[in-house]
């Protein structure tokens, strides 16, 4: 099998593709929440999205069956990618070919394998790829022994509310883009990305803790003052689980301990939602991050690896 990278789809091939995103009912996703948002954007609207390829890989056998899936995302030396191989169809080659598509189109390009599976190791190990970053999955319980949550502190002069759809849009986009300028896929969030996870069945703005800087007192509006932190949560219709989805602190207010109140502040929320567990995300060289995460109770659960090529310093370097 050989998959060519494409830069557009067609509605029928994002349908397929999603179809075969159902497929894999591994106890990890094999495609993140970003990729799907690209496939039922072209689903829905017909569109290409700037900066997206995408390889397909048909059974030989079959050229009408789709049995493979990679989406590349960046530019033709590097960016980072996804892929998903019919459970069916696995050990037979298909996630080898698309690799190496990968590799052909990106020679820089980084893989993303969720749930660091056995698997991927030795597929990695094969083509000479190793490991460039680890993200954790944490987890705590909302509910029964270690459940309790400490005080959700605010210091004076910051207050919460819940974001306001219509109003926030902007100003949450200029906080999330400078509270997460290094962040591969954070910092990349743009009014189309917001305006998708909006119409998302799982959004709810009353998960969407903002908090503003009001200690100005003659400013006048909520749409007028500083944006300071936010803690953005996530519930998946019919699960029982609940996601601290992105917590992120203006630069200009770090240091206050606004992250630390606005995630507990979260955390109640879907507490009091009668979920049982709190999940999130975070990189697991973030030692500042994972720390305290940590001492609110989270413990590391699984681990997705991003691959690639090993980068070897200049010959005099």
């Amino acid at each position: 099998m050989r998959a060519d990278p494409q830069e557009t789809l067609t509605p029928d091939q994002a349908r397929a593709v999603l179809a075969l995103a159902v497929s894999d009912t591994g106890p990890q996703p094999a495609l993140s929440e970003q990729t799907l948002l690209v496939l039922r954007r072209v689903l829905d609207h017909g569109s290409a999205t700037e900066g997206v390829r995408h390889l397909l890989g048909y059974d030989e056998r079959a050229p009408e069956v789709l049995v493979a899936y990679a989406q590349l995302v960046g530019d033709e030396e590097g960016g980072s990618a996804e892929l998903l191989v019919h459970p069916e169809h696995r050990r037979r080659g298909h996630g080898t070919a698309l690799v190496e598509s990968l590799l052909e189109a990106a020679p820089r390009v980084r893989v993303w394998a969720h749930g660091d599976g056995e698997a991927a190791r030795g597929l990695a190990g094969r083509l000479g790829l190793v490991t460039v970053r680890d993200l954790w999955q944490m987890s705590r319980p909302l509910s029964g022994d270690g459940s309790e949550l400490p005080e959700a502190r605010l210091p004076e002069g910051f207050a919460a509310r819940t974001f306001e759809v219509g109003a926030d849009e902007e100003r949450w986009l200029a906080v999330n883009a400078t509270a997460f300028a290094s962040h591969p896929e954070q910092g990349r969030v743009d009014r189309r990305d917001l305006d998708a996870r909006i119409a998302e069945t799982w959004f709810d703005a009353s998960g969407f803790i903002l908090v503003d800087d009001r200690r100005d007192t003659h400013v006048e509006g909520a749409a007028a003052l500083p944006l300071a932190a936010f803690h953005w949560t996530k519930v998946v219709p019919g699960e029982d689980s609940g996601e601290v989805y992105v917590v992120g602190v203006d630069p200009a207010y770090q240091g206050l301990g606004l992250g630390r109140a606005v995630t507990v502040l979260g955390l109640e929320h879907l507490r009091d939602r009668g979920l049982s567990e709190a999940t999130l995300y975070v990189d697991g060289d973030n030692e500042a991050a994972v720390a305290t995460y940590g001492k609110l109770g989270f413990h590391r659960t699984t681990v997705d690896v991003m691959y690639a090529r090993p980068v070897h310093p200049a010959v005099g370097a």
